[in-house]
């Protein structure tokens, strides 16, 4: 073999190679451009995407200012120690009504010992001092 031949193989080696690589480029750039989005493509579904959103945005707002409402109103409400108070003057009440009871009882058996004999006096005097 001699120099000649050698180029010969060569170029047409290097044809191929260059075919090949050639086909891979154009292959791996074919698939790069079908994968990748234009610039255009990508701000169209930001604009998507936001524009969706918005409606989530407003109901997050709307409920953050419903929580904010609730925890004000929460604030307002007693306590366990406020509940616990309440429920002793409560039962100071109750204490105090049933003793309330007790001399309304006794009143009314005053009543019914003094409403006899004013009865009596009120017949009598009616009557004019007869029976």
């Amino acid at each position: 073999m001699h120099l000649p031949e050698w180029t010969d193989i060569g170029l047409k080696v290097a044809e191929i190679v260059g075919a090949l690589l050639g086909t891979i480029g154009g292959v791996l750039i074919w698939m790069v451009r079908h994968t990748l989005v234009s610039q255009d493509d990508l701000r169209a579904r930001f604009e998507e995407h936001d524009e969706d959103h918005k409606e989530l945005d407003k109901r997050l707002v709307d409920g953050e200012r419903q929580f904010a409402a609730i925890l004000a109103d929460l604030e307002h409400l007693p306590d366990h120690e406020d509940i616990a108070d309440l429920k002793d003057r409560i039962g100071a009440v109750e204490g105090s009504v049933k003793a309330l009871g007790a001399t309304i009882d006794g009143l009314k058996e005053v009543l019914e010992r003094v409403e006899r004999p004013l009865n009596i006096l009120v017949e009598h005097h009616m009557n004019g001092g007869r029976k």
